[in-house]
């Protein structure tokens, strides 16, 4: 019990230690704590929308119904553009972050830092907006999909929930044409990220 929690303590210091080994920035803290939010957020929406795509395809099996197949296919195109923007905000905040550690960014002027890390922050923003679109249209088709159950006959359930997938596609789209805006304004970004790796 005692090595157990020991080794818990371990663990933790050298996960938080780094954090304060040296003086961070509050920008840099931000960006931190933006990082820790995406993940924490991302997860279990991640899990929502896996089981509901695998009820999809299992009701499609057993119904030989299109629109459930129709359905497990754009909840796996949100699910792939969520993980897309969850793992390239992921990449640009550790970027970010090691920017907002460099010395000389530390003694620049307070107004330089404000309106530099006010552009650098509103590109994570950015991205993050585009995994809010498509978790609200997942949320809004699941709504619809929750009122089409309470149909009283199978037809109309499959009527309604197909006009949620057409709602649910619409949205997709226009969260992808935001998405190149968003990804051309961290262009020069992701490719330092690359070149990098």
């Amino acid at each position: 019990m005692k090595f157990t929690k020991l080794l818990i303590v371990i663990v933790l210091a050298f996960a938080v230690f780094p954090l304060f080994s040296q003086r961070q920035s509050p920008q840099f803290v931000i960006l931190h704590n933006d990082g820790y939010k995406l993940f924490q957020e991302f997860r279990p929406n991640n899990a929502i929308f896996d089981r509901t795509r695998r009820e999809m395809l299992e009701l499609a099996n057993k119904h030989k119904e299109k629109t459930f197949t129709e359905s497990a296919r754009l909840i796996k195109i949100v699910m792939d553009k969520c993980k897309l923007y969850h793992d390239t905000n992921t990449s640009l905040i550790e970027y970010m972050k090691k920017r907002w550690s460099q010395p000389h960014f530390l003694n620049m002027s307070d107004e330089w830092k404000n309106s530099t890390f006010k552009r650098d922050r509103a590109k994570v923003l950015a991205l993050h907006s585009l995994s809010q679109g498509m978790q609200q249209a997942f949320n809004d088709w699941n709504s619809s999909r929750n009122e089409a159950v309470k149909s009283r006959n199978s037809k109309e359930i499959i009527k309604k929930i197909g006009s949620a997938n057409r709602m649910l596609q619409i949205t997709i789209d226009n969260v992808i044409e935001e998405e190149q805006k968003v990804f051309e304004s961290i262009k020069k970004e992701l490719e330092i990220i690359k070149m990098s790796k």
